[in-house]
């Protein structure tokens, strides 16, 4: 089966998610497919088309975790050394985590402490570093290297390593060392230099349909984490080297990012540096992906047995629906790869299940109404034009396991026990989040 018919179909499906534009690009066996549909906003009216930037949002952690090893090939940088080496005046609050902490740590998302922060500090070539002094303030959730738990401060941290032993910005190191050298010229760091150029902007969901957001949602010291503008002809040019190889990196350290480093958490199995690992049916999947603020969303997801590479990049929360239905649609139609099945639901007492689970500024709730569970995870800003995402209902799947009851394939949480057996945390996102004393919710 073509792209043709997934490109008759594009629009239609953005409609049904509520997602305005949407830019797409598809790397099978060498050959490249772009597709877009809908506008950029929905106050000008302006299409889509295969030059308009979206925000990448966490995808921008791969060039982070790259541009880390780059340094690390020039000698300069070890992965298991501790950070505090390269930058003698880190602080953070736990002093052995200070001393213990390494850049595979920060990488494969293992550091321990706070990840889920907002730190604006500006946008003066001077934001990294100051956010990074402020790292004093962020709880030790974790010990460091005990639990995987995603962690948007730790590549703040590793981000700040690289610039300081580059000599100058983040930026200019992943432009110089990366994007330049990729033939990525139409990815950026800044807003200036986005603004000049077409690009999309993100959009609330509300009752009467998506709505633009006056707000950009991510601040200069995010960087590493989430602060790169793309095209979906761009991210082709990054699958084209993280599937095949390019100058920037041997094939050797190309192929570690990728490779397991250890366990993930729910709905990632297993995490390289910086990439996140999953399988669909019998074949592995190396993806990330991004969520800026439920206003632009993105799919990177990579089948390196199939030579398949799909980027998918939204301007709203639908992406987060749409997204997947693209990238299952390439699996499927253009991989060969058989549709995975859903998963039966247990009749499972939810016990102490129910309640609220916080990492950082993000909640994660369950609640028991009308017989079913239901899910929802909050935001806890105080931007009105940031939403948090609708509740869904969950059920489960396995002791302990939940699923969206829409879409039983591929668990998305699972509850975490004490040694008395009592729920003390939750994996979801990715995050592995601690239970609120007294949030047990029926």
């Amino acid at each position: 089966m073509s792209a043709d018919e997934l490109r008759g179909l594009l629009g239609e499906w953005a409609r049904e998610a509520g997602v305005p534009g949407v830019s797409a690009g598809i790397l099978h066996e060498g050959k490249e497919i772009l597709l877009t549909a809908g506008v950029s906003s929905v106050d000008t009216g302006t299409p889509v088309d295969d030059d308009t930037l979206f925000m990448i949002g966490s995808t921008s952690k791969t060039f982070a975790a790259a541009a880390v090893l780059v340094l690390v090939e020039d000698g300069v940088l070890e992965l298991d050394r501790p950070v505090v080496e390269y930058l003698p005046e880190l602080r953070l609050a736990d002093p052995l985590a200070t001393k213990t902490v390494t850049l595979r740590h920060l990488l494969t998302h293992s550091s321990g402490f706070l990840g889920d922060i907002e730190v604006d500090t500006g946008w003066g070539d001077d934001a990294l570093a100051r956010a990074v002094r402020q790292f004093d303030e962020l709880p030790q959730v974790f010990p460091v290297g005990e639990v995987f738990s995603y962690c948007n401060a730790g590549f703040l941290l590793a981000g700040r390593v690289a610039e300081a032993v580059s000599g100058g910005s983040y930026e200019d190191l992943v432009r110089t060392r990366l994007l330049e050298p990729l033939g990525m010229t139409d990815s950026y760091f800044q807003p200036w230099d986005v603004l000049t150029r077409r690009h999309a902007v993100g959009h609330a969901l509300r009752e009467d349909g998506p709505a633009v957001a006056h707000t950009v949602g991510l601040v200069r010291a995010d960087a590493p984490a989430g602060g790169l503008w793309s095209t979906a002809r761009d991210q082709l040019k990054w699958a084209r080297f993280q599937l095949t190889g390019g100058e920037v990196l041997s094939d050797g350290t190309r192929r570690l990012m990728h490779d397991a480093q250890r366990k993930g958490a729910l709905p990632f199995e297993e995490v390289g540096l910086s990439w996140l690992r999953l399988s669909h049916g019998d074949t592995q999947l190396v993806r990330h992906g991004g969520n800026v603020s439920n206003l632009q969303l993105s799919e990177f997801v990579m089948a390196p047995s199939e030579n398949l590479a799909v980027t998918v990049l939204t301007n709203s929360a639908g992406g987060g629906a749409l997204g997947p239905r693209i990238v299952d649609w390439c699996l499927e139609n253009l991989a060969d790869l058989p549709k995975l099945d859903g998963r039966p639901s247990r009749a499972i007492d939810p016990g102490d299940c129910p309640g609220r689970y916080r990492t950082g500024s993000l909640i994660f709730e369950v609640t028991e109404r009308d017989g079913a569970l239901w899910a929802q995870m909050i935001l806890d800003t105080d931007q009105p034009d940031i939403l948090s995402a609708p509740p869904f209902e969950v059920v489960f799947v396995a002791d302990d396991v939940l699923a969206r009851a829409s879409d039983t394939r591929r668990p998305s949480a699972r509850f975490r026990r004490d040694d008395h057996g009592r729920v003390d945390a939750v994996e979801f996102g990715g995050r592995t989040a601690l239970k609120l004393p007294g949030s047990n919710i029926g």
